[in-house]
């Protein structure tokens, strides 16, 4: 009894297995988003050495660029909510060797045809973001604020900039554009503005450069509207890097506001790694993931004192099996290893040194087995 048991348990593994290997081959792209990103940069959009080809972070794209910064970015991951971020001598939105950099709107998320205008004000270490539903900034639709564990200093850019993970993929789409961009060297607590250090409404524009007053590291994905007066953005997960800046006359002050519009004309949401289950990563991973690594060490411990060369084979099989799925997702192996969530670090070599051991457990029962016929 004990046996058949053992051997439906590794059964239903090597089930799992398998549901698990075809849901996760047939995913797409789970790892980058469509995204649009606006706001100030201590470099323009050029000058990034180490995301060019052949650079440590081509693959990662130009976010990934060392900078002081603040960004604001809209995307079509997960719950599609706005995010606040900043930079000091770090990735875009990565903050600094201190602290993370990026924190949501608790209530503004992406969607289709939305309108808003949002305003981001920087004073000293305190960073805040305002989003409203009129031209006026009146009608205040959600907020959040980060205080910082270092300076941004040296913004002099304008930064308008699209996802560019690599490689190519399906990472949803949004398309939109931005608009009315002025900049005060005001604090957003200040009533009364001085006159804009920046302003544009790209009326006076003729091409899509703004007659070369905008630099366009891909004029077919950001670019100046010139018939429609607006900066277009098409966004998606392209493999190439998208970005557009303007040079401000002067670096920033330490207290500053932005305010521009932003529309949404349309977007596809992101597949989320969901596979011909449909099934959100997380969940594959829960059900069949731990099922499938988990039953046989039950399958074993029960049968321990049985000798079985055909379930010994079964889960020698599920542990080849388990290994092959790691070797095919080598490439994101690789890239836990380099996280800095520990978790992710130890994710995989956990789970090689658990099936190494599991398939030793197998040859040992099949061994047993030999040595007592």
């Amino acid at each position: 009894m004990k046996l058949k048991i053992a051997i439906i348990l590794v059964g239903i593994s090597l089930f799992s297995s398998i549901l698990y290997g075809t849901d996760k081959i047939t995913s797409e792209n789970p790892s980058d988003a469509a995204s649009i990103k606006i706001g100030l940069s201590s470099i323009d959009s050029s000058s990034c050495k180490i995301c060019s080809e052949g650079g440590i972070f081509y693959d990662s794209g130009c976010k990934r660029c060392i900078q002081d910064g603040v960004v604001l970015t809209a995307h079509v991951a997960n719950d599609r909510f706005y995010r606040l971020g900043w930079s000091n001598d770090d990735g875009m939105y990565y903050g600094d060797e201190m602290c993370e950099g990026s924190k949501n709107f608790p209530n503004a998320n992406t969607n289709e045809n939305d309108t808003y205008w949002i305003e981001i004000a920087k004073d000293g270490l305190e960073l805040k973001s305002n989003i409203y539903t009129d031209a006026n900034f009146s009608k205040l639709y959600d907020s959040t604020s980060i205080t910082m564990c270092s300076n941004p200093t040296d913004l002099q850019y304008v930064r308008v900039s699209n996802e560019d993970g690599k490689p190519s993929g399906n990472g949803g789409k949004l398309f939109g554009y931005i608009d009315d961009i002025k900049i005060y060297n005001k604090k957003i607590s200040s009533k009364n503005y001085d006159k804009a250090v920046f302003s544009t409404t790209f009326d006076e524009c003729a091409n899509k450069s703004c007659n070369n007053k905008w630099f366009l590291q891909n004029s077919e994905r950001i670019f100046v509207e010139s018939q429609k007066q607006h900066l277009q953005f098409l966004s998606a997960v392209t493999g190439t890097n998208d970005y557009a800046h303007f040079t401000l006359d002067t670096i920033l002050p330490d207290s500053w506001t932005m305010k521009f519009k932003l529309h949404i004309d349309n977007l596809e949401p992101h597949p989320g790694g969901k596979g011909f289950l449909g099934m959100e990563p997380a969940y594959r991973q829960l059900i069949f993931g731990i099922t499938s690594l988990v039953l046989p060490f039950v399958s074993y411990i029960i049968s321990r004192e049985i000798n079985s060369k055909f379930l010994g084979s079964l889960i020698v099989i599920s542990g080849i099996i388990i290994l092959l799925g790691l070797i095919i997702n080598l490439d994101s192996i690789i890239q836990n290893l380099y996280s800095v969530n520990i978790m992710d670090t130890i994710k995989f070599p956990t789970i090689i040194v658990i099936t190494v051991f599991l398939i030793i457990l197998g040859c040992s029962k099949i061994k047993k087995s030999t040595i007592k016929r």
